[in-house]
């Protein structure tokens, strides 16, 4: 790891990274060091009492960067990235440097009975391996793994299953150096970051990139214009489709009330049936009141009829007594009544045909009664044939409303269908639309940053030498242009602003055009504006960042981000 160490690459590819804080557990290399601490980084050694690391890092927190160079075994390493994992709020920047042979599929112990048992694989001092070929002994202070190519055995198999449970994290192998292995979020400007540092390495230069991060910033604003183009396209298609859907819902509008118009026909249709049904009501209640008064005038003729019968019977069997009352006068008076017997011949005649005279009329009487019965009967009989006609009649209209319903409730489920659809269209136009706004803030937002980083990279690449040189001047500037009391106050405000992130040059000189031509920006630098001039002003240097009441209340909240 010499090499790696003893190169300028580390210290480029923390500042790629815009690293601050470093945590160096059981890095023993003093390059490394030396070459940490005499940069800007902040550098916490986390094993200067040679303590278990697996102690010591939880109680770190919130750096940027670490470098795990310990105990080579698969329980170390995997529960060290752990560690490393939920003390940080964002996933630092993670060099594992002892990823080597034999430790990469094989465990190394400097204490043994340190790691669990159910974690521990059998292990032996001196082990001979088998390099290239070759049978060498290992003489070290560890232990070694008997076996290799076993689970949970070795360092790359335990940074294997790390990355299988955290899909979120990459890993990078730095090829020109054997047994280094970076792991670092997945995100799309780490990723330009990686492709900045393979090819510094390919083109074996180290030389500073610090506008990288405006320059990868940039490509991505470019990036999400570009898929705002291809959004834009599809919403038209979309709104083409919406347009057809329109047209199809006004199409079913205009079938619904030409149903309606017929519905309501077929309204004034059933009233019209129900008032002639009504009507054929009442006439077939007066029928039957008429058939009742029929009936009652019938009873009453065959009660008179029975009378007549009885009043015959009785007439009959006077006739009867008469007669026989004659015959035995005319027997016993015969030899005297003998001259009258042709008197009462006659008589009986007279008698006989009055009989027979009364017995013709009562048959004509009743041929009559009867004629009336049949006529009467007839009548009823028709009376029931139109009755049966009207109750067919009635039974075809209830099933032509039947059908109608079912063309009714057929027509309403089809309006309940395009209402439903309706509603998910209007839905999805309101997502759609909602997106829409939102992506036009978000560029709205990225052609701001945009211009703001145009700004801040013109500034940089204007008379960098000439700025360098009067940078000393800006402390003798601000000696001249402040009161006494407020001298060493806006020394240090100006060094905070010099070296804290929270002042954005590019949003200083596009909400204040009138410096971008001035000496300011020319000789000295827009954070001496600010301290001198635009404090006082009221300008803002960052639209996340606001001015306070005071310098002394905005230099300590600068001192309190940065940490």
């Amino acid at each position: 790891m010499s090499k790696f160490y003893d190169s300028n690459t580390i210290l480029e590819i923390l500042r790629i990274f815009k690293v601050k804080d470093v945590v160096l557990s059981n890095v023993s290399n003093r390059n490394l060091i030396d070459a940490i601490k005499k940069s800007d980084f902040n550098l916490i050694n986390a094993d200067e009492e040679n303590n278990n690391p697996l102690d010591v890092l939880p109680e770190l927190t919130n750096y940027d960067a670490i470098f795990i160079d310990g105990d080579a075994n698969w329980y170390t390493v995997f529960n060290e990235l752990n560690i490393v994992k939920q003390s940080n709020k964002d996933f630092p920047l993670v060099f594992i440097c002892n990823n080597v042979f034999p430790n990469k599929r094989r465990d190394s112990y400097k204490n043994p009975e340190s790691i669990p048992s159910e974690f521990r694989q059998k292990f032996a001092k001196e082990l001979p391996l088998v390099y290239d070929g070759e049978t060498i002994n290992i003489v070290d202070e560890c232990y070694h793994a008997c076996e290799e190519n076993t689970p949970r055995n070795g360092v790359l198999t335990a940074i294997e299953d790390f990355l299988s449970e955290n899909s979120h994290i990459s890993l990078m192998n730095i090829n020109f150096v054997d047994g280094t292995t970076i792991l670092y979020p997945k995100l799309q400007i780490n990723e330009k970051r990686i492709n900045i540092i393979n090819n510094l390495t390919k083109n074996d230069e180290t030389e500073s990139v610090n506008l990288s991060d405006k320059l990868i910033e940039n490509d991505l604003l470019v990036s999400h214009i570009n898929k705002y183009n291809e959004y834009c396209e599809n919403f038209i298609e979309f709104e083409d489709e919406l347009s057809k859907k329109d047209n199809l819902i006004a199409n079913y509008e205009k079938e619904l009330s030409i149903k309606n118009s017929e519905m309501t026909l077929m309204d004034s249709q059933i009233k019209s049936i129900e008032s002639k049904l009504n009507l054929k009501d009442s006439q077939i209640e007066n029928f039957e009141s008429k058939l009742v008064n029929k009936n009652e005038m019938i009873t009453t003729l065959e009660d008179q009829i029975k009378s007549n019968n009885a009043d015959f019977s009785e007439r009959e069997s006077s006739f009867n007594e008469r007669i026989n009352a004659l015959e035995g006068q005319i027997k016993s008076n015969n030899a005297d009544f003998s001259e009258r017997e042709s008197s009462f011949n006659e008589r009986i005649n007279a008698l006989e045909g009055q009989l027979d005279s009364a017995n013709a009329d009562f048959s004509q009487k009743e041929t009559s009664f009867n004629s009336q019965i049949i006529s009467l009967e007839n009548k009823l009989m028709r009376k029931q044939g139109e009755f049966d006609t009207l109750s067919r009649n009635i039974k075809q209209k209830d099933n032509q409303l039947k059908i109608k319903q079912h063309e009714l409730d057929d027509v309403e489920r089809e309006l309940s269908d395009v209402e439903s659809e309706l509603d998910n269209l209007q839905h999805n136009y309101t997502k759609q639309l909602s997106k829409l706004d939102s992506n036009r803030y978000c560029i709205s937002c990225f052609k701001d940053e945009i211009s703001n980083n145009h700004l801040e990279i013109n500034y940089l690449k204007k008379s960098p030498i000439l700025k360098k040189i009067l940078s000393p001047v800006a402390y003798l500037y601000l000696i001249f242009k402040s009161k006494p009391k407020e001298l060493s106050l806006n020394i240090d405000l100006y060094k905070a602003l010099k070296d804290s992130n929270c002042f954005d040059i590019g949003f200083y000189l596009n909400k204040n055009k009138d410096l971008i031509d001035s000496k300011w920006c020319k000789y000295f630098s827009p954070e001496l504006h600010y301290v001198c001039e635009g404090f006082k002003e009221d300008r803002l240097f960052n639209k996340r960042y606001f001015n306070t009441n005071s310098k002394k209340e905005l230099l300590d909240y600068l001192l309190e981000c940065d940490k």
